[in-house]
């Protein structure tokens, strides 16, 4: 079989079920990591995850080493290193990176052995329904079928017209994609499986002197979290809607959400008076997180670029048709939209805030004439008075 860099498939795709069991053979255990031969693994180990760090799903092809075992080794330990940060953001930057690499490898692979290795990836880790289905409908040249179960499973979370049922070729319950497709289909099954890995681990002891050292120089190139105090922040997020602030606690916990519920939170940021560095922030826990793109998106929302027109946010119909709605909009009393939301909940609390101020001055009123009805010397008596409730 055709390899890259000369590597094994189980060294290019270390999660495969033989890559583990061939690693068995060596008997390694994190022990071992100790030994100065074992050097150059715990380097690479490092790396993956640096690499993961500062480059995301931008990583690339070059970083894999040429060793077959250091490749093979350096992965389920790079799993244990991560596991023992118990850094959330970390782990899944580290699984979105692993995702992209892996998607890269496929892409890069020779024809001959491609469809091999995909079907090896899609059967043997993930379980899925998926059989070689060559033929050219309608001008476009599919390669596989899929079950609709696990098509709808990936697809449901992309936002392109294609990837719609409706516009998908359909035959006795299994939908034809592409090898590009399938192999796009992939990648949030191999985030998903990264991050399981990473849970599986648990927690970890004592770790070996050198992998505790690469740890340490991890810990200090990581990005410091960013926290917002949000209730400082314009009049969120009590005036949000129910699905914002759903979208809000994601994106504020690392996690990865949809292309359309990015472009619908920052819209609806932009609507109700955020700026672009400010919507920004909410972005910066993303795993895949790069401000130059994030920045010229918002401000392409915001209207700050490209046809200079504002989007507005998405109505509540269409929110629920892309999965985004919280318990069928049962929480938000029969509007039309979230920003129709926001506006209602801001005219509460004016009316809220002035209900207060004017029964705080009826209250003052009727204190005024209390102490000024207190006698001829009715200011010091007063005065007097609330010195003795106080002291």
């Amino acid at each position: 079989m055709a390899s890259i860099k000369g590597l094994s498939i189980t060294a290019r795709y270390p999660f495969l079920p033989e890559a583990r069991r061939r690693l068995a053979e060596y008997g390694i255990t994190l022990e071992s990591f100790n030994d100065p031969a074992y050097l150059k693994v715990v380097e690479r180990a490092k790396r993956r995850i640096l690499e993961a760090i500062e480059r995301g799903d931008e990583i690339e092809l070059s970083g894999l080493s040429d060793d077959d075992f250091i490749e093979l080794a350096s992965f389920p330990l790079s799993i244990a290193m991560i596991a023992a940060m118990g850094d959330k953001r970390l782990a899944r930057r580290f699984a979105l990176a692993t995702a992209s690499l892996t998607i890269k490898l496929l892409e890069s692979e020779d024809p001959e052995w491609r469809d091999e290795i995909v079907l090896k990836i899609a059967r043997d880790v993930f379980s899925m329904d998926v059989r070689q289905d060559a033929r050219v409908i309608g001008g476009v040249s599919y390669g596989y079928s899929l079950g609709l179960r696990d098509y709808l499973r990936g697809a449901l979370a992309f936002n392109r017209p294609e990837w719609k049922l409706v516009n998908r070729v359909v035959e006795r319950g299994r939908v034809l994609v592409t090898s590009h497709e399938l192999i796009r289909l992939l990648k949030d099954r191999v985030m998903e499986h990264v991050l399981s890995l990473i849970e599986r681990v648990g927690k970890i002891g004592a770790l070996p002197g050198p992998v505790e050292e690469a740890i340490k120089e991890i810990r200090g190139k990581m990005p410091a979290a960013v926290e917002l105090e949000l209730d400082a922040v314009k009049t969120g997020p009590e005036t949000w809607p129910p699905c914002m602030r759903a979208i809000a606690d994601k994106l504020m916990a690392g996690e990865n959400i949809s292309h359309f519920a990015n472009f619908s939170f920052a819209a609806f940021l932009s609507n109700i008076g955020f700026e672009p560095h400010e919507i920004i922030r909410f972005y910066a826990n993303r795993p895949d997180f790069n401000e130059r793109i994030a920045r010229y998106q918002v401000e392409h929302i915001a209207g700050l670029r490209g046809s200079r027109t504002r989007y507005t946010a998405p109505s509540c119909s269409t929110m629920k048709t892309n999965g985004l709605c919280v318990k069928d909009g049962a929480l938000c009393g029969g509007v039309r939209s979230p920003l129709a939301y926001y506006r209602r909940a801001i005219r509460r609390m004016k009316k809220l805030d002035k209900d207060k101020d004017e029964v705080g001055e009826e209250r003052g009123e009727a204190g005024g004439e209390a102490i000024r009805g207190s006698g001829a010397d009715g200011d010091n008596a007063g005065h007097q008075q609330v010195s003795d409730n106080l002291g």
